[in-house]
């Protein structure tokens, strides 16, 4: 019995003695990493989150915070959607394409959509595969709203949409310059499903979906009410909220395409693992390649994916971000570690852009064993749509002043200058506002800057009828002396 409490004091003694292990020791060796996504939401205000650490056989590591657009908890297998992740996507399929001997990267595209005009027929007829896929066709940037982020039932197919291209100045011969543009894989979109004979949509599960895992995509209408696709969250004036519902039925292709946690890290385990099923190492070394344009000048992009370009230790990174309106995600394979890091969030704004895709650099940079760098702000942004709305109320109040003065009676004419003066300053918001229609940026605005489309909207309203107001009151006048001066006459005859 002695014998027995002597053993137990000593193993008490013992525990006593060991030191406590740190509460970072127990959360894991990714515990830093949790705490600065988990921070930078805050920062953000980002309503929901989750990331996960991917080695070649799946996840190593996962976390989800926060609430998706119908106000219900995120996990692991709640919808979102990636934005221009899609493009390596889309490169993986269309290189399954090129493995089956279907289709060659130097292929012109003309041989497959004969009713490609882009540029001129001498122009389109030199645009092969290998150009859209590393972004070198001559497409502008500019001319991405002409063909993508359309929503609602009534638009066309991806073919359907090639006309608007029509008109569009090239930038160069094809191969010649470099220029990022969703519009180069919506084209490969209508490439695919020319070869295929079906949706696009369709393509991507046989080829890319199930050999990798990804059951729970989201990659047509069907697929968004299958996985009951929440609203992504959209700021105005500074506060998230969930109104983005658009869907491009269409665009999977170069953005509209998704899933849960699990679904994108099984596209970086599948993208780690070179020789795979789905694609040969071959194929693989390709895609991370970067292109090279006249010149020997690096574009810094490959087939679908961006590569290097970041500072040590992601200068070897092969990665690629994205957004839709409401939505952002990114993706990280890291050669040197072996692992991938894939992140998605369900809010976005194209002025805060810095700001929230900076959790993802950050993360990945700590993965890679550095610090996550400085964070971006975007109170600049809020400045100017505060300082936008500061205009338009300050335009309201004018009016209203105007509105009084109309209503007292006409003494003196109201000086030329100041009359002048306000109507510049009135007519100004809206001459811009139909400027902006006139080159066709006004759906852009409301898709990607609700908050400035709205404030924009109000303002040039306001000053609109300012203005009406300010000559109006500069034609009374006159008129109303002229009647005095028919009144007195009349008196005196």
């Amino acid at each position: 019995m002695h014998s027995r409490s002597a053993v137990l004091l000593a193993l008490l003694t013992l525990l006593l003695c060991v030191p406590p292990v740190p509460a970072s020791a127990t959360a894991g060796p990714y515990a830093e990493i949790d705490a600065y996504v988990r921070d930078r939401m805050r920062a953000t205000h980002s309503p929901g989150l989750s990331y996960a650490v991917v080695g070649r056989d799946g996840p190593l590591h996962q976390r989800t915070w926060g609430t998706d657009g119908r106000g219900e908890r995120v996990t692991p297998r709640t919808p979102f959607l990636w934005g221009s992740i899609a493009k390596p996507v889309t490169a993986t399929a269309v290189m399954t394409l090129v493995q089956s001997g279907r289709l060659r990267l130097d292929d012109p595209v003309t041989d497959r959509l004969p009713g490609f005009r882009f540029g001129g027929p001498a122009h389109a007829a030199k645009v092969t595969i290998r150009h859209l896929l590393e972004q070198t066709a001559g497409i502008s940037a500019s001319a991405t709203s002409r063909v993508t982020d359309c929503h609602g039932s009534g638009c066309p197919g991806a073919a359907g949409r090639l006309g608007a291209l029509d008109g569009v100045e090239p930038l160069g011969p094809p191969g010649t310059k470099y220029a990022y543009t969703s519009a180069n894989y919506l084209v490969l979109t209508a490439v695919v499903e020319s070869v295929t004979g079906r949706p696009f949509a369709d393509h991507l599960r046989q080829a890319v979906f199930g050999p990798a895992g990804m059951d729970g995509t989201v990659a047509d209408a069907g697929s968004v009410r299958r996985r009951k696709l929440p609203p992504g969250h959209q700021f105005f004036w500074g506060v998230p909220a969930a109104t983005a519902d658009g869907f491009d039925e269409h665009g999977a292709g170069y953005g509209y395409l998704g899933g849960d946690l699990d679904d994108l890290a099984a596209f970086a385990s599948l993208q780690l693992r070179a020789g795979s099923p789905v694609l040969t190492a071959e194929s693989a070394r390709l895609m991370r390649r970067e292109g090279r344009v006249q010149g020997g000048a690096g574009t810094g992009y490959g087939l679908g994916w961006r590569v290097g370009g970041l500072d040590a230790p992601l200068d070897t990174a092969v990665w690629h971000t994205g957004a839709t309106p409401g939505y952002s995600a990114m993706l990280f394979l890291l050669p040197r570690q072996n692992v991938a890091l894939v992140l998605q969030q369900n809010v976005y704004g194209l002025t805060q852009d810095a700001a929230i895709m900076q959790v993802g650099f950050g993360a990945a940079r700590m993965l890679a064993g550095a610090e996550p760098g400085d964070a971006p702000s975007a109170s600049g942004y809020l400045l100017a749509v505060w300082g936008l709305t500061a205009v338009g109320l300050a335009l309201v109040v004018a009016a209203g002043r105007s509105v009084q003065l109309l209503r007292r009676p006409a003494s003196a004419p109201p000086r030329i200058a100041a009359t002048a003066a306000w109507t510049v300053v009135g007519a100004s918001p809206l001459l811009a506002l139909v400027a902006l229609g006139g080159v066709g940026q006004l759906r852009p605005l409301l898709t990607w800057v609700p908050d400035a489309f709205v404030a924009g909207c109000a303002t040039a309203c306001a000053g609109a009828v300012l203005a009406a107001l300010r000559l109006t009151l500069a034609v009374r006048a006159p008129s109303a002396q002229w009647k005095r001066i028919r009144q007195r006459r009349t008196r005196f005859t």
